[in-house]
């Protein structure tokens, strides 16, 4: 059965207030207006829950609604990540067959749609639905930058669906992403202190062997997760599934406030 091979894809993806009283005014007072939206949904096919057979893509993103240019390139911007997540799933000669599939949902959704019924043809008795559902929402803004969630949930055959979640950052002004490690001052000072808050969360001590206890580090060495993004009371960073310990484990996430921050992050930037 096709499922999507995780660890491939954290590699590839590489993933509405202020956090404090000076960053309220910041907000407020920064003469930028903040972007405004509102979530927009859309669904493709349909899961037959009594036969456990058909093809679902579900979408509920937030987007920015008024006719700005950084609300279109943003309004751009989520459609591509859609994309690139719906066609994750697709195998790549009916995607090159279907150019479409890279620029509309709706042909996104007919190679997911073709691709399951050609494995129905050859695995008739194979149960369930295959469908994919991605959730968009804000997480934080200010009037520079604007912090974005997508959820990420799948199921197209194997022992369990698989989830992700990636963080996204939009310059308010011009729409454009930014890559969150751009807003880190002191990556070094920053890794240690998500190394020792990754300890506490999981309860373990200062010199315990990470690996021998179970978790998985990249060549040998602890790095910071895929998903990382700024809220009201700190930088939250977020390990999916696989990526740094087993399905079972779930995602590990916590948050580092800001107090612990100085020096290591680029404030103005940010707020």
């Amino acid at each position: 059965m096709r499922f999507i091979n995780i660890g491939a894809f954290l590699l590839a993806m590489s993933f509405f207030t202020a956090c404090s009283r000076s960053g309220e005014r910041e907000n407020s007072e920064g003469g930028q207006q903040k972007l405004v939206g509102s979530k927009v949904s859309s669904q493709f096919g349909g899961c037959d829950t009594v036969n456990s057979k058909g093809i679902s893509i579900k979408l509920k993103l937030w987007e920015p609604s008024d006719s700005s240019e950084a609300a279109k390139a943003i309004r751009t911007t989520l459609t591509q990540k859609s994309l690139q997540r719906i066609n994750s799933y697709g195998d790549s000669a009916s995607i090159a067959a279907n150019p479409e599939a890279g620029k509309s949902i709706k042909s996104a959704f007919e190679v997911f749609e073709k691709n399951y019924n050609d494995f129905k043809k050859d695995f008739p008795d194979a149960p369930g639905c295959w469908e994919v559902e991605l959730k968009g929402d804000t997480v934080f803004s200010t009037s520079k930058i604007l912090f974005y969630q997508l959820d990420h949930y799948a199921f197209t055959g194997g022992a369990h669906p698989n989830t992700f979640r990636s963080y996204h950052a939009f310059n308010t002004k011009t729409g454009a992403e930014i890559e969150m490690k751009d807003f880190i001052a002191d990556s070094t000072k920053l890794l240690s202190l998500v190394d020792k808050a990754f300890r506490k969360t999981e309860k373990l001590s200062a010199d315990t062997d990470l690996e021998e206890a179970g978790y998985f580090l990249l060549n040998h060495k602890f790095v910071l997760p895929v998903a990382y993004v700024f809220t009201p009371d700190g930088i939250l960073f977020f390990y999916n599934p696989y990526e740094i310990a087993a399905y079972a484990r779930g995602a590990i996430h916590f948050t580092i406030p800001y107090a612990e921050l100085n020096g290591v992050i680029d404030r103005d930037k940010v707020f």
